[in-house]
């Protein structure tokens, strides 16, 4: 078959791939993060990337995606171009910093000496260091602590780079049983370990002070970095799935700068309920206030938590990936340039971007701020459709392309708009999302007006308005003034194992607790999620 060198640039990493396998293969291979939200099977027109040199032609799948403009630009779809000699790979357009969210609205940890965890210095005063992680699908957030005094020495925060096996979990399943697990895992073990080793360093701390890495994500994630079997992922019902917590010598999974580090993974609750939402349960506790409570954390995969009455229920709603901005158009994570505003003024559309660039695309907190910007001004009805005859001035941004879909300029001055699949896909998301919302209601026998409060987890929750989820209809009008957004409670929950033994006890307390509802399973929840579609009435 032959060899190739593969150059990537900025950064200039170099790769030797076999002739005949594709630029994302490569990348892959070498570490370099390629985001390919649809898995790398030619879908989603997102891999693109400036390649020179001995690459087969395009074929006509890919030709249908890409632009004249982006052929003499020699831009091509990583997961279609097939190396057949020595090629330099760069990014197809600058790439802007992701945002990260890594603080969260929570009690400071306790801490306890960390000899009673079994962390033993190996002269009197070495200093003992461990690290709590929450690894998200999307990003990987690191925090480094003193393990005695409970001082944050330093944290860090990056893509999680398996997204070059898709943007969602399913994808990451799908690929880890098609014989990519061991490069699932070194993809994340390797981030984990480079965030680290460089906070570490920021520190002047050795690594090898290093005694405990604390993670948590969802159980997909947490599974794919402990080299579990995600066979019991990857369909109904899902029985076998991994939730227990574990300790692992971190050298057993491949760490090589903490020899004497062991990781912990929290509990989790089931399959689709992972360590993540154990931690954010810990550190909101949600079951403990006086009137009933929600806690939602959004994303390709909405987990909802009630609790009510002595009882904690929870559900996963399948989101979609409109909510992290794949599957849109002109969708993109919440980077430099991307609108993450929109609001009405005189009539028209006003809109604002991450770090004040130009507008490049749409993140979730933009698309959600759209919907209720297009109702409002009424160029978008509330079953969902674009509206071509409303009244100016949003009605002369609307029109219909020449494939016959029908798309909004939200940019006037670009080429960036919001397309009537745009809006399709949107509704699918808040339906799920929305659908889940109703049926843990009825599970626990409550109108949504008895709900005293809302907390809202994640990344993406700092950023969106409660107004905005209202008037979509993703949450019910009754809970826009009551959501509480807290941030990245999945880190705080792991910080707070890390500190301290009681809240591992507490975590596994909280995990065996919760009742999981199986929506798929609800006769009622097809009907539902189809009247959930649609957008309430002004």
């Amino acid at each position: 078959m032959g060899a190739a060198r593969v150059t990537f640039q900025p950064g200039v990493r170099s790769n030797v791939a076999d002739v005949g396998s594709t630029v994302l293969d490569a990348a892959r291979a070498a570490g370099v993060v390629i985001d390919a939200p649809c898995g790398g099977i030619g879908r989603c027109g997102r891999c693109r990337v400036r390649v020179s040199g001995a690459v087969r032609p395009p074929a006509d799948d890919e030709l249908a995606v890409l632009s004249a403009t982006d052929r003499r630009r020699g831009v091509r779809l990583a997961c279609r171009t097939v190396i057949e000699g020595d090629v330099t790979v760069s990014e197809a357009a600058e790439q802007g910093s992701l945002r990260i969210v890594e603080s969260a609205t929570a009690p400071d940890p306790a801490v306890e000496p960390p000899e009673e965890r079994g962390h033993v210095p190996r002269w009197p005063g070495e200093p003992l260091i461990g690290a709590a992680v929450d690894v998200g699908t999307t990003t990987i957030a690191a925090r480094l602590y003193d393990l005695r005094s409970g001082e944050l020495m330093g944290a860090a925060s990056a893509p999680n780079p398996q997204a070059s096996w898709g943007s969602d979990v399913l994808s990451r399943v799908s690929a880890a049983l098609a014989g990519e697990a061991g490069a699932l895992q070194r993809a994340v073990v390797s981030a984990i370990e480079a965030l680290v080793t460089d906070t570490a360093a920021q520190a002047a701390v050795a690594s090898e002070a290093l005694r405990e890495i604390v993670c948590v994500g969802n159980t997909a994630m947490t599974s794919l970095l402990l080299g579990a079997d995600v066979s019991p992922l990857a369909a109904a019902p899902y029985e076998g799935a991994r939730t227990g917590a574990e300790t692992v010598p971190a050298d057993a999974l491949g760490f090589v700068a903490f020899p004497l580090a062991v990781v912990t993974t929290l509990p989790g609750v089931s399959a689709f309920i992972g360590s993540d939402i154990t931690a954010g349960l810990l550190v909101t506790r949600p079951d403990r206030g006086d009137t009933p409570a929600v806690f939602v954390d959004l994303g390709t995969n909405g987990e909802i938590v009630l609790a009510a009455d002595g009882t904690v229920y929870a559900a996963s709603a399948a989101a979609g990936p409109a909510l992290e901005g794949a599957g849109v158009e002109h969708g993109m994570r919440a980077e430099t340039g991307a609108i993450e505003r929109a609001w009405l003024e005189d009539g028209d559309l006003r809109t604002s971007t991450v770090g004040d660039a130009p507008p490049a695309g749409i993140c979730g907190s933009g698309l959600i701020d759209l919907a209720e910007a297009l109702l409002d001004g009424g160029a978008l009805t509330a079953d969902g459709l674009l509206r071509t005859d409303a009244a100016p001035p949003l009605g002369r941004r609307v029109f219909v392309r020449d494939d016959g879909i029908r798309a909004f300029a939200v940019d006037i001055d670009g080429d960036v708009t919001l397309t009537q699949r745009d809006v399709r896909a949107f509704q699918l998301a808040k339906g799920a999302v929305r659908t889940a919302l109703d049926l843990l209601l009825e599970r626990a026998g409550i109108p949504a007006e008895a709900i005293g409060s809302v907390i809202v987890a994640g990344g993406f929750g700092l950023h969106v308005r409660g107004a905005a989820l209202a008037r979509t209809g993703m949450v019910p009008a009754e809970w826009a003034d009551r959501l509480a957004f807290a941030g990245n409670t999945a880190l705080a929950g792991a910080v707070a194992a890390l500190l301290a033994n009681a809240p591992r006890v507490q975590a596994a307390r909280i995990a065996s607790a919760v009742e999981t509802i199986d929506l798929a399973g609800d006769p009622r929840f097809q009907e539902r999620f189809i009247a959930a579609l649609g957008f309430p009435a002004a």
